[in-house]
């Protein structure tokens, strides 16, 4: 199914339970997602992190339970963030 198939068919919910119903569907599967990337990360991976700021580009330095440590250079100094492994995207290449 589309992206515009599906858009069509959540606008056509009247009924405040089920719009609820596919909300919890979309975090179930969100959170789905999120366990597949935490076995296919390593320690050393450059992955992109969506976040308040837009994508940055950053490298994992731990993999935790439900999120990893992600250290991300600004330009002028090097922050370590706790990310929820649902705002971790991997990068293809991981030449850095």
């Amino acid at each position: 199914m589309m992206l515009n198939d599906i858009e069509l068919k959540i606008n056509q919910i009247e009924d405040i339970r089920e719009l609820n119903q596919v909300s919890q569907f979309i975090k179930q599967r969100r959170k789905a997602l999120g366990c597949r990337l935490k076995y296919s990360l390593n320690v050393g991976e450059t992955v992109n992190v969506n976040g308040t700021n837009g994508t940055e580009r950053g490298i994992v330095d731990k993999i935790n339970r439900t999120r990893a440590i992600v250290s991300i250079n600004n330009g002028y100094k090097t922050q370590k963030w706790n990310v929820p492994f649902s705002m971790i995207t991997q990068i293809g290449d991981n030449n850095g």
